[in-house]
């Protein structure tokens, strides 16, 4: 595999000579996400970097220090592994920059996830906050997002840190969440990277990702690849990647479409049983709650649930949250928050 500007080109769709400048403006893109990648690469390969292109490679490898420093503070809290970003940073090339807006950290101890959202709030400027809740097979899972303003400058991206307490949330109908997470880590990136295309499309990012992953790949991580796709029912999702890294002729290599090849059979089986599905299993199924901001001061130090058959209210470090189902939240559920509890106040 060869990890170039040549082939970052080819993942987009470039053509082989145009102007750098217009292959850095691509790569920012949301549906690419390689700028630190393309900005890494034209400094070792030799091209003219001046004053923007040292600016911009400082900004990287700040985020990504600062990232280190947060995985530090979060693993005093609490068990935590590293989804994505900063785990896929290490199969990458030395010097070459895997840009990454946040961190994100599987936590599955409710306990524990809780402590380490606080930690955070505490050492960061935090000034966003998202709480979501999600119930399946009368479990409790949580997803928490936290947002701060850069410390470099403010045209920058907000810096954030989110926190998972399951790994695969599945796609809501046929593939139940599953909190399992596998034991290989080449890969559980690989199942994690596949588990997004139930969201959204594959990235320009992704697809590297896929890429580097793979060429680092064992025998055994084969082996292992072959039953985790299977066993975490995403065997047509890994193919997908796959396919779409074989596309790619600096990337593709003799794994890539090895595994492609022989994975087949199980993403046809896997769609096959997704189709003979009548639908979600009420026991499984994953309900996704949205957190809508009632204010700091109905905060705890630990999370409290608060639920009855008229609201559920979420207490807990970075806030009180009014749990609602859908994105919009009803007048008349938002004012008896307000009623019920005194100290509540509505996002402007």
């Amino acid at each position: 595999m060869e990890l170039s500007l040549r082939t970052v080109r080819e993942v987009m769709g470039l053509a082989p000579d145009i102007r750098l400048g217009l292959v850095l403006e691509r790569a920012t893109r949301r549906d690419h996400r390689l700028g630190g990648t393309v900005c890494s690469l034209a400094a070792a390969e030799g091209h003219r970097m001046g004053a923007l292109g040292t600016a911009l490679l400082d900004v990287e490898r700040a985020r990504r220090d600062e990232h280190e420093r947060l995985i530090e503070l979060v693993r005093k809290a609490g068990r935590a592994d590293v989804l994505k970003g900063a785990a896929l940073q290490g199969y990458y090339p030395p010097g070459v920059l895997r840009t990454s807006r946040d961190v994100d950290l599987l936590m599955p101890d409710e306990g524990e996830l809780w402590a380490a959202v606080a930690a955070v709030a505490r050492a960061r400027p935090v000034d966003e906050a998202r709480v979501s809740m999600l119930e399946s097979d009368g479990c409790r899972h949580w997803a928490v997002a936290l947002n701060w303003p850069s410390p470099e400058s403010d045209l920058d991206h907000v810096y954030a840190a989110e926190f998972l307490s399951a790994p695969f949330v599945g796609n809501s109908t046929t593939v139940p969440l599953r909190t399992e997470w596998p034991a290989n880590p080449t890969v559980a990136s690989l199942l994690l990277i596949a588990e997004e295309l139930f969201q959204q499309p594959l990235r320009g990012r992704d697809v590297v990702d896929v890429a580097v992953l793979v060429d680092a790949m064992t025998e055994r991580d084969v082996t292992d690849l072959h039953h985790a796709a299977e066993h975490w029912m995403l065997a047509p999702e890994v193919r997908e990647a796959l396919v779409r890294v074989n596309a790619v002729p600096g990337l593709a290599t003799g794994t890539s479409h090895a595994l492609a090849r022989d994975l087949r059979a199980a993403a046809e089986r896997e769609l096959a049983r997704r189709a003979a599905a009548a639908g979600p299993d009420d026991d499984t199924a994953a309900v996704l709650h949205y957190g809508f901001s009632l204010g700091p001061a109905l905060s705890s130090p630990t999370v409290v649930v608060e639920q009855d058959a008229d609201m559920t209210v979420v207490r807990c470090p970075v806030g009180g949250y009014l749990m609602v189902d859908t994105l919009s939240v009803p007048v008349e559920l938002a004012l008896a928050a307000l009623d019920r509890y005194p100290g509540a106040v509505l996002p402007d």
